[in-house]
């Protein structure tokens, strides 16, 4: 419903000739008829049509030029109905031959917003355009929220927070008519440091946020992401060890109660129209739960692994990723106990 266009303009006379085309079409659609308005009018409750009402109305039929809908639209009216909830209810309806009847032809929107994916602290720019009898006037939204500031063609936000990712769309005013434009998604992304000063949204797909190699252990939950800016807004589909994974086309790939057999080697195809580019490929190790419980990830790097082996005094370096995610749970173990030792107990 669109509750901030003006509706104190009632439902006029029947003989209007917008009206009479109107009743002309809900009499001759059946399904999307008149006795289906009146079940969504009467379901809106607040200009209830009942039974009764329905009862008088299809009577109509049996009267020579009788209009069931002529009827009905005048019990409307006389309940304080307005041509802009007609309007609603007619898209509620969905029969676009009758909406036709009341939507002013000439108000046409020629320029959509198109979802975007950019990097918190860019300037977001969306974009609606209508073509109408004038004067026409422009609101944009984000979900429900009406912007104090998007009552022009182009909506602009200067350096734009992560909060301001959701959905935007615009409202075109003509009159007592109106249309919506589509909804466009914003997402709005916190890439690390590096990325700030050496991205920027000229129109190319760009990797933003690159995901990170992951050590757990059996029963953790996997959590790899990605990111990247574009427009339109990218697309994301994970891939483990070369194959697809069914289902994983959000930036966030996240796996519950991983086991060994979720480890492997994880990247992510995005695309963004006709652009196509990868995120790096990182290892992904799960180890079993020989020692203890552990509900997180620990990430490190190669150089990290060997380095504690080292420091382990294990002169081998790991040979597979199940023994260097162990490795590090055996070392985390050591510590946890050495600095339990070195606690003086209270006595």
């Amino acid at each position: 419903m669109a509750e901030s266009l003006e509706r104190s303009d009632k439902l006029g006379s029947v003989k209007d000739p917008a009206l009479v085309k109107l009743c002309d079409v809900l009499d001759k659609t059946p399904g999307k008829g008149w006795r289906r308005l009146g079940e969504i009018v009467d379901a809106d409750r607040r200009f209830r049509v009942n039974p009764d009402d329905i009862e008088r109305c299809s009577l109509k039929i049996l009267q020579p030029n009788g209009s069931p809908s002529r009827l009905l639209l005048r019990l409307m009216g006389e309940r304080g109905c307005t041509h802009a909830y007609l309007l609603d209810f007619l898209r509620t309806l969905g029969n676009d031959k009758a909406l036709s009847c009341l939507w002013p032809p000439d108000l046409q929107i020629v320029v959509q917003p198109e979802s975007v994916s950019l990097l918190c602290g860019h300037n977001l720019r969306l974009s609606c355009l209508a073509v109408g009898r004038s004067p026409l006037r422009y609101q944009w939204f984000k979900g429900k929220e009406e912007l104090s500031n998007g009552s022009t063609p182009n909506l602009a936000i200067d350096g734009v927070p992560t909060k301001d990712s959701g959905f935007y769309i615009c409202r075109v005013d003509c009159g007592d008519f109106f249309r919506f434009s589509r909804w466009a998604q914003v997402d709005v992304l916190e890439a690390p440091p590096p990325s700030h000063g050496c991205q920027s949204l000229d129109g190319h797909l760009k990797v933003a946020i690159q995901p990170r190699p992951q050590w757990l252990l059996t029963g953790a939950t996997l959590v790899l992401e990605c990111g990247a800016a574009g427009c339109p807004i990218p697309r994301y589909q994970w891939h483990c060890d070369g194959e697809l994974i069914l289902d994983a086309t959000r930036r966030k790939l996240t796996i519950a109660n991983a086991t060994q057999k979720h480890q492997g080697s994880y990247c992510c195809q995005i695309t963004s129209g006709g652009q196509k580019t990868w995120t790096e490929e990182v290892e992904v190790a799960i180890a079993p739960k020989t020692l203890v419980s552990l509900s997180g990830a620990l990430e490190c790097s190669e150089d990290e692994i060997l380095a504690i082996g080292g420091a382990s005094g294990i002169q081998t370096e790991p040979s597979s990723r199940a023994s260097a995610a162990t490795l590090l749970v055996e070392r985390n173990v050591h510590e946890e106990s050495e600095s339990s030792e070195a606690t003086p107990s209270k006595s």
